[in-house]
């Protein structure tokens, strides 16, 4: 049996704990940053959307302002406003979403010392194990990041749903007017 040599507890014995667990803290990391890339990727998809409606409403803005004779009733400005409000602001927190976060994780200086003769020959399993508490400290701190970063895309995709509505509103107000 073959075991890749780059997963912290692959050099132990198959009988202990600590390769099992130290697996299942790479695959925690893995599917943290996969979270992590899950949630910027539905940000980008709010910068897209909000920007196109935006878009749309002053360009439907620019069309009512040439036609002759057309004034907008006082019933769809202020949904008109608020929709362009809302929409801007879930773009907004959708760049956010994808605004460079740190993570903690080990400093590099911290790993000079480990070249050293002492730490260098000593027993793997104390790598090991030093490998997988920071790996963890990582996931730790990514899935920290996740949460507020999702908060702000549940946030930015609640604004965006408001700024439809608002659009629907003045649409009906525009229609039962008319």
């Amino acid at each position: 049996m073959t075991k890749d040599d780059s997963l912290p507890g692959s050099s132990g014995d198959s009988g202990l704990a600590g390769p099992v667990i130290a697996a299942l803290i790479v695959k925690e990391a893995e599917k943290a940053e996969a979270a992590a890339g899950s949630v910027q990727s539905r940000g980008l998809a709010v910068i897209s959307s909000s920007g196109t409606l935006v878009t749309l409403l002053f360009g439907l803005a620019a069309l009512a302002t040439k036609v002759q004779n057309f004034v907008l009733p006082g019933s769809t400005k202020l949904p008109l406003c608020l929709s362009a409000l809302f929409l801007v602001l879930a773009a907004v927190l959708g760049i956010a979403t994808n605004l460079p976060r740190g993570t903690e994780a080990v400093a590099l200086r911290d790993l000079r010392p480990l070249l050293e003769d002492r730490a260098w020959n000593a027993p793997a399993v104390n790598a090991d194990q030093q490998i997988a508490r920071t790996q963890l400290t990582t996931v730790e701190s990514t899935r920290k990041r996740n949460i507020k970063v999702a908060r702000l895309l549940i946030t930015a995709i609640s604004l965006e749903i408001v700024g439809i509505a608002c659009v629907m509103w003045s649409v009906l107000s525009l229609i039962f007017k008319a």
